[in-house]
């Protein structure tokens, strides 16, 4: 564990061994309301408590340390999620904005269509900005495709060539 300035916090060794109890558990596949269960009050050590009775005995001021995996990659929000281009070649763009946490901590974007090429960025991306693509010209029929961002589509629909 380590404090707001990230300096390590060093626990007593009882409490330490009922941490390393409660992950032994593996905190991330019990069952709700399941113990047993890491209580933290704010101006207090983390306690391990076992049951309901021990859990009521703590007061209101205990609650429950919730604990969830971090995605790989981080969310984002695209603006606008959407875009129509004429049949002609054209480049554009669209703004991807990181709203959530990601154990990479970067985005990137990926075409999934041939006539789609992203123009910039190439690499991944650890903080917002905007994602430059070009369309090939189209001599066929109206065609859709999507650029995808950390599994969110930004969609592109090209005009019938004539």
């Amino acid at each position: 564990m380590s404090s707001a300035t990230g300096r390590p916090v060093r626990l007593a060794p009882a409490i330490e061994r009922d941490v390393k109890d409660w992950l032994a558990t593996n905190p991330l596949e019990a069952e709700p309301g399941s113990y047993p269960r890491l209580m933290y009050n704010i101006n207090l050590p983390p306690q391990l408590v076992r049951d309901a009775e021990q859990e009521s005995e703590m007061g209101d001021a205990w609650v429950p340390l919730n604990v969830a995996p971090l995605p790989d990659v981080p969310t984002v929000a695209l603006n606008p999620t959407s875009d129509s281009v004429a049949a002609t070649a054209e480049t554009a763009s669209f703004h991807v904005t990181i709203t959530g946490p990601g154990i990479s901590g970067t985005w990137t974007a990926e075409e999934t269509s041939p006539w789609l090429t992203i123009v910039s960025p190439t690499a991944p991306q650890s903080v917002d900005g905007d994602v430059t693509y070009a369309a090939s010209a189209n001599a066929g029929a109206m065609r859709t495709a999507d650029i995808t961002v950390n599994g969110k589509a930004f969609t592109v629909t090209q005009s019938a060539g004539v």
